[in-house]
């Protein structure tokens, strides 16, 4: 079963389109979850909680045009997971980079890094402006975003939020390249424009497909 999965995602990894078919993506994935759960002594459920988050999520993943078929939902975009504490958000990410090491599939590979992390690196770094310029561009997950503090920048600016230059400048570059953002939050968008402002909230309508997994914690 390993075998016959892996080969249907590396034929069809570099066309143009889904990945393999949906059924077979879905049955990697779960299986993938639930491997993963297990790891850390919990069970994978479906539930009325995230069961059409977890497709939708899938179809992204595998480029499945299906999952175009809501306002504004692209798979040019990058995903915007939020909702509430421990739902799942993170590790949802985790198993699609699982995923994509165990089968080797290139199109689905990201770094991801939590949002504090960046500002940790622009606070001890001396030339601050490197570290924007890093997380600018390519690919990324930026994890937990809103639960970061601000960037200490005193020599230039004083205190500053660090996201919002950053995200300014991905954008841009999705304007320009393509290049897509993903992010986890337990942030809903109007809590994202007071916290970062409206200029940046509406540039993540174009930026972001919106995906909410709400419900209760899964951590125990």
């Amino acid at each position: 079963m390993k075998k016959e999965i892996s080969g249907l995602l590396k034929e069809e990894k570099e066309i143009k389109g889904p990945l393999c078919e949906p059924d077979v993506f879905k049955k990697v994935f779960f299986k993938m979850a639930q491997e993963f759960y297990a790891n850390t002594n919990l069970d994978f459920e479906v539930d009325g909680s995230n069961k059409s988050f977890l497709q939708h999520f899938c179809k992204y993943w595998n480029r499945d045009m299906a999952f175009e078929v809501l306002e504004n939902i692209s798979l040019r975009k990058g995903l915007l997971v939020f909702g509430s504490y421990g739902t799942g958000k993170t590790t949802s990410f985790r198993i699609i980079q699982n995923l994509a090491k165990q089968y080797q599939v290139k199109e689905l590979w990201f770094p991801s890094i939590s949002t504090q992390e960046v500002v940790d690196r622009f606070n001890m770094e001396k030339n601050k402006e490197d570290v924007i310029r890093y997380f600018s561009k390519g690919t990324f997950l930026f994890d937990d975003l809103g639960s970061e503090t601000a960037g200490n920048n005193i020599y230039q600016y004083g205190k500053e939020d660090v996201f919002v230059r950053i995200l300014l400048n991905r954008y841009r570059n999705f304007e320009k390249l393509g290049t897509k953002t993903h992010i986890t939050t337990n942030l809903g968008l109007k809590q994202i424009e007071e916290r970062y402002g409206k200029q940046l909230a509406d540039r993540f309508i174009e930026m972001f497909n919106l995906l909410k997994l709400d419900g209760p914690s899964r951590r125990k």
